[in-house]
């Protein structure tokens, strides 16, 4: 039986590597004519999460983080991830998928993002993978490793870009 794809799940950790795993997402939401939800988990415990939404937000300094509320942030990331699925979608020939939502919680990434996919009714997540070492997991806090194993829908994990693909586009 072929398995229908009606409601994508993306994940996303908001790294410079995160549109391109979202071109995917957008692509495959797009030829299954399906839906798609984006997720972005802001761990709490981890300091180094404000200098990743400073520099997605494009602020010029992470005092502009401590100025705004917990809601404040949530809203510019939802709208700011909104508006990258809008401008991937306008370069699709037909543009047959639709934004059903955009999810910023705070939390542990790991279970967050699995209590989405066994709670929602998704039929695949896309993620970005990294291959952080266990220094660099510690010291960024990315807490995703392992996750594809548990998760009860099929993962499709995106590479960074190499660096004989710059630009990070997919299918170049």
């Amino acid at each position: 039986m072929i398995p229908e794809i009606n409601h994508v799940l993306y994940a996303t950790d908001l790294s410079e590597d995160a549109p391109r795993a979202l071109a995917y997402a957008v692509a495959l939401a797009d030829k299954f004519a399906a839906s798609l939800t984006v997720t972005h988990v802001i761990r709490e415990t981890n300091p180094n999460a404000e200098l990743l939404i400073s520099a997605f937000l494009e602020y010029r300094s992470r005092e502009e983080i401590k100025q705004k509320s917990r809601g404040q942030l949530a809203e510019e990331i939802k709208e700011r991830l909104a508006q990258m699925c809008n401008e991937l979608g306008c370069q699709l020939p037909d543009c047959r998928f639709s934004l059903a939502d955009v999810i910023v919680e705070f939390g542990q990434p790991r279970e967050m993002i699995l209590n989405h996919a066994e709670t929602g009714k998704y039929d695949l997540l896309v993620m970005g993978r990294h291959d952080y070492g266990f220094v660099e997991s510690a010291i960024t806090g990315h807490s995703t490793k392992g996750l594809p194993r548990h998760t009860p829908v099929p993962v499709l994990l995106v590479p960074m870009a190499s660096s004989t693909d710059p630009a990070g586009q997919p299918g170049e």
